[in-house]
């Protein structure tokens, strides 16, 4: 069964001014206990009655730190009631509010102190005011242990102040916030809590019975009674070594828990910092050695965390190394590969596509008009740019239609178009040759180097074609290629061969499909080479 601490309460701090008023009222009540039975050998009866408005007073005075604190708290307590009326994920926390509420028991204790140190002083001048010849006992009654009532009290607020912040208001204010290296928060370490535990509990209340048996000691006569002597300079005795004693002891504790405390946070820093080799020496048996222990064996989990992924890491480097050099082939192996073949391949690298199927296709061949006789007068490498320079413009266009260009062989292209119904990639056909021969156009009138023009001759038929992938296999391995092949294709090529001057000729099948949706003429028929009977081509104008 899983236990559940009960979710913190912020509002509970709401508390702290008044449980403050009740501390200093106690504190003076033990100062008017006291004052009770050991006021009277300094003072006669008659003349404690001047004391009263100055006990009253004193009353009125402890509303200060109340009401002080009370004023220091008050960004908090707007903090709470805010948070009590919307969710608390929804409350923003700044970080001027945080540094006030982790300072809440440094400064009520210092409230408190001054206070009190305020009213001692206060205190003093009255009496001096008062009392006309004050001895060296009732000055020191009167100063002494005000101070020693002021510390215990503060002692006190400040421990109380700290347990409420840490139980009620800190876990729910510090969520989320980094407070260390920050010089503006007090920091109350281990050694200082043990020095004020040893100050409310052994120094100050010893302090206080030492000091009463030496004014004691100013009123009697050692010789009349020896026995009374003996007993008080015991009692100061006692309240000096045990003073001591416990000094020792806080110093002893505070050093056994300070010193692993400091390691742990030193070796802490070290691990933010990365070092997950960083260890901490067990020094004891107790709830400290188990931080400790826990430390040691979270870091070694860290460390074994750290090389796997470390590894893992390098493993993710040379796959990520790998799929680059994929990547750059991929891009390498697109630019000779069509569109077509590359998608059905991305689809399914086994696809039933890319086997060779019956498919009705529109068929484009283009080639330059007298390409032998510029091969002749143009250097190779000026050649190829012209071609490249030409062919490149066609791309986007068609692209742009849905054509595939499936070959390339020197001055041509064999361009594919099977996207839509039949009459569709017919015409997509066309507008792309059409596309052509404007860019066509263009190129030779940007010609800088005064080149005879180029005229680009296009054939264009459409039918059922077999297209799909072509294997040739030998020992040494296979090769494909994806084509479209049969009549159709053969009579686009011839068509293209009889066009001249930057003619787009189109078969018969073709015109009839893009008929109504280009203006045609008719070129009757043409012996084409390889054909047994002549074909009637039509010019798209």
């Amino acid at each position: 069964m899983n236990t559940h601490e009960p979710a913190p309460r912020p509002e509970r701090i709401f508390w702290l001014p008044p449980m403050i008023f009740i501390i200093n009222i106690a504190g003076m009540g033990l100062v008017l206990a006291y004052s009770r039975f050991n006021l009277r050998p300094f003072l006669p009866a008659h003349e404690t009655t001047s004391l009263q408005p100055l006990w009253l007073f004193l009353f009125i005075t402890f509303f200060v730190p109340t009401s002080l604190s009370a004023w220091y708290l008050r960004p908090i307590y707007g903090w709470v009631r805010g948070r009590k009326r919307s969710r608390p994920d929804e409350k923003e926390t700044a970080p001027p509010l945080v540094e006030r509420a982790a300072n809440i028991p440094a400064v009520m204790g210092a409230l408190c102190l001054g206070s009190w140190a305020l009213l001692d002083i206060m205190v003093l001048v009255r009496i001096i005011w008062i009392f006309s010849d004050p001895t060296i006992g009732m000055v020191l009654h009167f100063f002494i242990r005000p101070l020693l009532a002021g510390l215990i009290a503060s002692t006190a607020v400040t421990f109380l102040s700290e347990y409420l912040c840490r139980t009620h208001l800190w876990p729910v204010l510090f969520v989320g916030t980094q407070l260390q290296e920050n010089a503006r928060l007090y920091r109350i370490k281990v050694g200082h809590r043990l020095f004020l535990l040893w100050l409310a509990i052994s120094f100050l209340p010893l302090s206080a019975a030492a000091f009463t048996a030496a004014i004691r000691m100013n009123k009697l006569n050692a010789a009349s009674d020896p026995l009374l002597l003996r007993v008080i300079m015991a009692i100061m005795l006692i309240a000096v070594s045990a003073a001591i004693g416990g000094a020792w002891l806080a110093w002893l504790v505070s050093r056994s828990i300070g010193r692993p405390l400091r390691r742990l946070e030193s070796a802490m820093a070290k691990l933010r910092g990365g070092d997950f080799k960083v260890r901490v020496p067990v020094t004891s048996t107790d709830e400290i050695s188990a931080l400790e222990e826990g430390f040691n064996l979270m870091t070694t989990r860290l460390a074994e965390s750290y090389e796997s992924l470390e590894s893992r890491n390098q493993e993710l480097g040379e796959a990520l190394d790998r799929v680059s050099f994929l990547e750059k082939v991929k891009y390498g192996l697109d630019r000779f590969v069509p569109d077509t073949v590359r998608r059905l391949i991305e689809e399914d690298p086994n696809s039933p596509a890319l086997e060779k199927q019956a498919r009705d296709v529109t068929v484009l061949f283009l080639d330059i008009e007298g390409y032998s006789r510029l091969s002749e007068t143009l250097p190779r490498e000026k050649l190829t740019e012209i071609i490249e320079r030409y062919f490149s413009s066609y791309l986007s266009d068609i692209r742009a239609e849905g054509g595939d260009i499936n070959e390339t062989a020197g001055d041509g292209l064999m361009i594919l178009f099977q996207e839509g119904e039949a009459k569709a990639h017919a015409s997509a056909a066309v507008r792309a040759a059409l596309a052509i021969r404007e860019k066509t156009t263009a190129e030779n009138a940007r010609n800088p180097e005064g080149f005879p023009p180029i005229a680009v001759n296009i054939g264009i038929s459409s039918g059922e074609c077999e297209v799909g992938s072509t294997r040739l296999r030998e020992i040494s391995g296979e090769r494909w290629t994806f084509t479209a092949t049969g009549p159709v294709t053969n009579l686009a090529a011839r068509l293209g061969d009889c066009a001249v001057g930057g003619q787009i000729l189109l078969s018969p099948e073709t015109a009839l499909r893009v008929e109504g949706r280009f203006h045609l003429r008719s070129m009757g028929e043409q012996s084409l080479k390889n054909l047994a009977e002549p074909v009637e081509a039509w010019e798209a104008l």
